[in-house]
């Protein structure tokens, strides 16, 4: 497969933990899926909310900007519940060492106090599209001559 090519992909999808999403990375995802993209291609991106400095860090709205900015076509937001409802209520099972570990996060937060943790019951897709097609491009001179060596 050459990586160096574009416009020959249907699908992209990229998932990425929000502490290890910078800037630089989502300009480098975006950037990599809108030239691999084929026309009416799709990129889809895997992310959630984290709280882990007693904050809560989305950068949900950072790669759909980023998206944009490469030209790719918004389309959808979806969230993806990890919890049933049932009556109303998210039922989030816990095991007896995650429950530990919530108890564990509650205290410190109330001792610190910092809001008290909450669960992810959730991830959020973000979905977009390639609204160009790469290799339709017109030929112009400068285009011609780097692509045959031949100046006219």
């Amino acid at each position: 497969m050459d990586w160096n090519a574009s416009g020959f992909a249907d699908l992209v999808v990229t998932s990425a933990s929000p502490n290890q999403t910078t800037a630089e990375l989502a300009d480098e995802a975006v950037l990599t899926a809108a030239r691999l993209l084929r026309l009416g291609g799709i990129f889809v991106a895997l992310t959630h909310n984290y709280t882990t400095t007693g904050e809560l860090t989305d950068h949900t709205g950072q790669l759909v900007t980023r998206a944009q900015f490469a030209d790719l076509l918004y389309l959808q937001h979806v969230v993806a519940l990890h919890a049933p409802i049932r009556d109303g209520r998210f039922q989030v099972e816990l095991n007896d060492r995650e429950a530990e570990e919530l108890g564990r996060a509650q205290h410190r937060a109330a001792v610190r106090g910092l809001p008290s943790p909450h669960l992810r019951i959730h991830s959020d897709v973000l979905v977009f599209a390639q609204p160009h097609d790469h290799l339709a491009r017109p030929l112009t001179p400068a285009r011609a001559a780097a692509e045959t060596g031949v100046i006219r």
